[in-house]
């Protein structure tokens, strides 16, 4: 096997093992108050979480909020298949398993 073949292949393989974690989280569409947070779960799965803030309505006092511990919920979930090719992002939801009896 030639350097140069090496070199590609070593190339590919880090390509291949890179965390694209926040490159996902920066490009998934999100509402104008949500945050998103994505987390790698093993080679090309990743799952990510829209956060948005809490709703103030069921507080007695409404104006606590910078003493909540918990200030925002999860609106959304998904676990997604991601790679990238050509330097862009291939998003696609991942498959749901199978339901247990």
């Amino acid at each position: 096997m030639s350097e140069n073949t090496e070199a590609v292949d070593k190339a590919e393989r880090r390509a291949a093992d890179a965390d694209l974690s926040a490159e996902i989280a920066q490009s998934v569409a999100r509402e104008f108050d949500e945050r998103v947070t994505c987390r790698r779960v093993s080679g090309h799965s990743y799952r990510c979480n829209w956060w948005s803030p809490s709703q103030t309505k069921g507080y007695d006092n409404p104006r606590m909020q910078g003493l909540l511990v918990t200030t925002h919920v999860v609106k959304k979930s998904r676990f997604l298949n991601v790679t990238k090719v050509d330097q862009r992002l291939v998003i696609n939801d991942a498959p749901q398993p199978a339901s247990r009896p």
